[in-house]
């Protein structure tokens, strides 16, 4: 109680009058919170772990163990770099969640149909040229994706402050319920939260604690972080980002990095007395070249998570046509491919569209 409290009620004494006694337990602290207050939410974060959020990349699940309300996990890539095919693959496997998807560098169709390609194991070009033909069955297929597979993902596709995502958040609650999800693609281009990438950041962590929400958010490498594929570390966010952070996922294309290499060692070869040397690198980094061409690799770069270990790159292999992600097992394509030919030529045995529809 304060002081003018007191002195107002030393003051009506005074007057005679009958004050009731100060109600102690009614002035909470600002800021103090006791310890034991912490064992309580550890007990219901260990006995709750319906209410994380898993990415559907079984390593990096086990190490993370869920991205908790309140916690923000950074997606964190160069352009082009796949970030967005991971975060298919997020969405499909959280399809039962209650998702706002914030993305206003993509259309929401562009949105949906990626989902029906992953989701079904649709080529996109297949799905785009029937759904031109007015083929009843790949319309409803792609309208039933959003209505069955994803009828709680919310799709913003214009651009947002932190302003907009308050009210967009309480017509979600009015709409269909608490989200269980918010991801955010991506940082730099939310506004009202800052002007540099730290203030955005520290904008959004304080937005997901607030609401008590996972966040899941994209973030784009600087160029000299992220240049030819490099991979990601602690230090490859443009400018910040990676403190406000609970978990770091970075997001590659190896692809970029090996092409890379073999242009340096090509502008070498005319001036270098031992060319056998470079030459025989270069024959190494053609066949590593031909495993890459259509790979995403992951790698664990910060987890605070108690235990949780870091990890190392993990590949992926990006399926023609659909988007979905094929974990690649000791550099080994799960195909044969052409040793002859320095970019691979293979076929990949993906179901017919037939099949789909007919499965469907």
């Amino acid at each position: 109680m304060t002081t003018p409290d007191y002195e107002g009620r030393w003051a009506k004494l005074g007057r005679g009058e009958i004050i009731s006694p100060p109600n102690l337990s009614a002035q909470p602290f600002a800021y103090y919170t006791p310890l034991a207050k912490a064992a309580d939410d550890y007990v219901h974060w260990a006995q709750s772990p319906n209410e994380r959020i898993y990415l559907g990349f079984n390593e990096i699940d086990a190490e993370m163990r869920g991205i908790a309300p309140s916690e923000m996990c950074l997606i964190n890539g160069y352009s082009h770099s796949g970030k967005t095919l991971a975060l298919l693959q997020i969405l499909v496997a959280n399809h039962d969640k209650r998702v706002i998807y914030f993305c206003p560098d993509e259309p929401r169709t562009l949105t949906l149909i990626k989902l029906a390609c992953v989701t079904h194991g649709i080529d996109a070009n297949v799905l785009e040229q029937r759904i031109e033909s007015n083929d009843r069955e790949s319309i409803d297929l792609l309208r039933n994706t959003a209505l069955q597979h994803f009828p709680n993902l919310a799709v913003f596709d214009q651009t947002v402050s932190l302003i907009d995502m308050e009210r967009a958040l309480a017509e979600i609650v009015d709409a269909i319920g608490d989200p269980q999800l918010i991801v955010v693609d991506y940082l730099d281009l939310i506004t009202g939260g800052g002007e540099d990438v730290p203030s955005k950041a520290n904008s959004l962590k304080a937005f997901g604690k607030r609401h008590n929400i996972p966040l899941i958010v994209l973030h784009q490498s600087s160029r000299t972080a992220g240049a030819d594929g490099r991979k990601m570390t602690i230090s490859s966010g443009a400018y910040g980002g990676e403190q406000q952070a609970t978990h770091i996922v970075g997001v590659r294309r190896k692809r970029f990095e090996i092409e890379g290499h073999i242009r340096d060692l090509q502008e070498k070869l005319d001036k270098a007395t031992n060319t056998e040397r470079i030459m025989s690198k270069i024959e190494e980094l053609q066949y590593e070249l031909r495993i890459h061409m259509d790979t995403l690799t992951l790698n664990l770069v910060k987890c605070k998570r108690p235990a949780g270990n870091l990890l190392d790159d993990m590949d992926y292999l990006i399926e023609s046509g659909t988007g979905r992600l094929k974990r690649l097992e000791n550099g080994v394509l799960p195909y044969r491919i052409d040793e002859s030919n320095l970019y691979k030529e293979a076929t990949v045995e993906q179901t017919s569209f037939q099949d789909v529809l007919a499965d469907w």
